[in-house]
């Protein structure tokens, strides 16, 4: 019960100190260490569990891979890459409805700092000429910007579960998120965009070589699906096919100050925020008296819809109060690993906790992507969250639905 209460009041001091403005990596750090001093595991496994961070390979992996995706987005963002693929993009799509759609999605590939702020000018300048109202371009740049999260291997939270969780296939697990993703894609399209009345580009005003187009946006954009396909091909590291990714970016650029642009895109705050999720993590799996509890509670529940309910309120909620999902993968990922389930339910557990996070953190006052949008549109979170009024019912219960669905495939199975 001790540890429980460590806990619960470890935790408690994420969104205080948020709103105190502390920078969310330090936020976490301090959470990790006043878990850690306060979680009776003692002083050896603590240095263990640091030790472990630069030993592990999938935690040295989850930090090298972090690391390397703020550098590349810096760099694509510095040379103007991202630009080209962007007009690119809007050439050959010849519509701005789609544009608005692809372009967030294709910008959320990168872990940027600030990187709502990005794909928001764009998404409100052509809002503006179509004559959309500022809060439903808001939540336009937010909905679409987060689909990559759900796909991407490199994307942090799929990062975490392969670190946690690492007998479980990340590609599995990216398979299942496809059914949030067409959610995303669908529903926020029949809300946001469907009324929105829109004709196509003019052949006269669009590219007569839309095939040089297409290999431009392909040749633009290689630096971020390269690494991608470097590690289905050839099952090596994610930290050496990124590599490749860099190596990309360093001939798509003039060249000039290259590697001093690549030192000053590192994100040491995003690299300090998976340290310490790492660390948290590792704490509470020490926590026996805590593993041995929760091991007792989803026992006496009973039925796999009670572990089930235990994870919804769990996940949702600490991603709610964080505003960072992460942070709640962190707490309930460590609680899925000691369930003793079958590989194949592990897969939906971890895809439900995952989903349940996501939504916690994307309707949070506290999400950083919806503060950067909301400023920068001149839109109040209440008028925001008016326009989520369908949406976030629907996805929840898309997430649910679906759930249910792949547990009675199992069965059937």
């Amino acid at each position: 019960m001790v540890q429980l209460l460590v806990v619960v009041l470890s935790y408690m001091l994420i969104p205080i100190l948020i709103r105190r403005k502390v920078k969310l990596s330090y936020t976490l750090l301090i959470t990790a260490t006043v878990l850690s001093v306060f979680s009776g595991i003692g002083g050896g496994a603590i240095l263990g569990i640091l030790g472990s961070l630069f030993t592990s390979v999938s935690s040295l992996n989850t930090i090298l891979v972090v690391s390397m995706v703020s550098m590349l987005g810096g760099i694509m963002k510095h040379y103007g890459i991202l630009n080209r693929v962007v007009e690119k993009l809007q050439t050959i799509t010849g519509n701005k409805k789609v544009s608005m759609m692809l372009i967030p999605a294709l910008i959320g590939v990168l872990i940027v700092p600030g990187g709502a702020m990005l794909s928001a000018p764009f998404v409100n300048t052509i809002g503006e000429e179509l004559g959309i109202l500022p809060a439903r371009r808001a939540a336009i740049n937010l909905v679409f910007r987060h689909v990559a999260m759900f796909v991407l291997p490199f994307s942090t939270s799929l990062l975490v579960i392969g670190s946690i969780l690492p007998e479980l296939d990340i590609y599995r697990i990216i398979g299942l998120n496809l059914v949030m993703v067409a959610a995303m894609l669908g529903i926020g399209q029949l809300l946001f965009l469907r009324e929105v009345k829109v004709p196509k580009v003019e052949k006269a005003e669009r590219s007569g070589h839309k095939l040089a187009d297409i290999k431009a946006l392909l040749l633009y954009s290689s630096p971020i699906y390269i690494c991608v396909l470097i590690n289905l091909i050839f099952g090596v590291p994610f930290y050496v096919a990124m590599v490749a990714s860099l190596v990309t970016a360093y001939f798509l650029s003039d060249k000039k100050d290259f590697f001093k642009v690549a030192g000053k895109s590192f994100n040491l705050h995003i690299v300090l925020t998976v340290i310490a999720v790492l660390v948290m993590k590792d704490v509470i799996l020490h926590m026996e008296d805590l593993m041995g509890m929760v091991n007792a509670m989803f026992s006496a529940s009973g039925s796999v819809v009670m572990v089930f309910a235990v994870i919804f309120f769990t996940s949702l909620l600490i991603g709610y109060i964080t505003g960072y999902s992460v942070a709640s993968l962190a707490i309930t990922l460590p609680l899925i690993s000691e369930l003793g389930a079958s590989i194949g339910l592990l897969h939906v557990y971890t895809y439900f906790a995952f989903g349940c996070a996501f939504i916690g953190y994307f309707f949070s006052p506290l999400h950083l992507c919806q503060a950067f949008t909301l400023q920068l549109m001149g839109v109040t979170t209440n008028e925001l969250y008016a326009q989520y009024k369908l949406y976030a019912p629907l996805l929840l219960g898309t997430l649910i639905a679906s759930v249910a669905v792949m547990l009675g495939f199992m069965s059937v199975i």
